[in-house]
């Protein structure tokens, strides 16, 4: 099985949903076998997930990615691990030497509790949001994470917590550039005034 690492400009793409190539790793006894960089075609989810399970990837590795396309890539047998930051090299070691879940490689806003991007999946031990697990929500409900956590507070589009709701902000993972949030219009949408990434939400 081969590891895709969503990138942009050497360093992991901050919203897989946009990055335009992934590097593929394929390793043997901890040890990288063969690497090639590939272009990522279609902008719709599920084409992007058949590529990628076409061309035997296992596991993805990248930064924030929004539900429906967690949703049709773990449905094609293949282990997510969002909200990852850094350049490409430094992750790619890490990910060879176990150290992933290193909170130096977590996204802004995710250190220490790195959430898959939508609630009540099961994850596995790296993290990662592993296959076949999106059935389940948390707490009440039930669904592709629309359940209910505790106290009754949902988590945010991207896996944020209860400020992920009509109000909020939206924050640049390249960056870390704060904008309040526009109702209506999800952050992934918009641009970073300073940097030009594609924001997230907080």
């Amino acid at each position: 099985m081969k590891t895709a690492f969503a990138i942009w400009d050497d360093r992991i793409a901050p919203v897989f949903d946009v990055a335009r190539q992934v590097q593929l790793i394929e390793t043997d006894a901890g040890r990288i076998v063969s690497q090639t960089r590939q272009p990522l075609g279609s902008q719709v989810p599920l084409q992007r997930a058949l590529w990628l399970a076409q061309l035997g990837v296992g596991t993805l590795v990248c930064g924030a990615i929004s539900r429906p396309l967690l949703a049709v890539v773990a449905a094609q047998g293949i282990t997510v691990i969002p909200f990852v930051a850094g350049a490409v090299r430094e992750v790619v070691q890490a990910w060879l030497t176990g150290r992933i879940g290193d909170a130096c490689f977590a996204m802004p806003g995710c250190r220490g509790t790195r959430r898959p991007a939508t609630q009540g999946v099961k994850k596995s031990r790296n993290g990662g949001v592993m296959p076949g697990a999106m059935g389940q929500g948390s707490g009440q409900g039930s669904g592709q994470g629309k359940g209910r956590g505790a106290g009754g507070k949902g988590a945010g589009r991207l896996g944020g917590g209860a400020m992920a709701g009509p109000e909020g902000l939206c924050v640049c993972p390249k960056c870390g550039q704060e904008e309040k949030h526009q109702r209506g219009t999800p952050c992934m949408q918009r641009q970073c005034p300073k940097c030009g990434t594609a924001m997230i939400r907080k």
